[in-house]
């Protein structure tokens, strides 16, 4: 088994991961969906593969975002502004006009 495959397997593993923590977001279980999150993360650091989810969990405490359950969305001059309300981290980016 080479490099190449272990990275392939780790994608889906990562990709798995995910839908298990959206769906268990969506059923009220937060503790189990924030313990996917942090698998799947922790899979992707140890086996150099980004996750692809960048904007579907919180960066600070690892809450997969179910708006309006625990994301606040706001926009304000030219910036989207998401707050995570589990541990009140902001995430900050750039609205990309057409």
């Amino acid at each position: 088994m080479g490099k190449r495959d272990a990275k392939d397997i780790a994608r889906e593993r990562i990709e798995t991961l995910f839908g298990l923590a959206e769906k268990e977001a969506l059923g009220g279980s937060t503790a189990r969906a924030k313990r996917y999150v942090t698998l799947a993360i922790r899979l992707g650091e140890r086996h150099k593969v980004r996750a692809g989810h960048k904007r579907t969990y919180c960066p600070s405490c690892y809450a997969f975002f179910t708006p309006p359950k625990n994301l606040r969305v706001r926009t304000h001059n030219g910036k989207v502004s998401m707050t995570c309300l589990e541990c009140g981290h902001i995430i900050r980016y750039p609205v990309k006009r057409p």
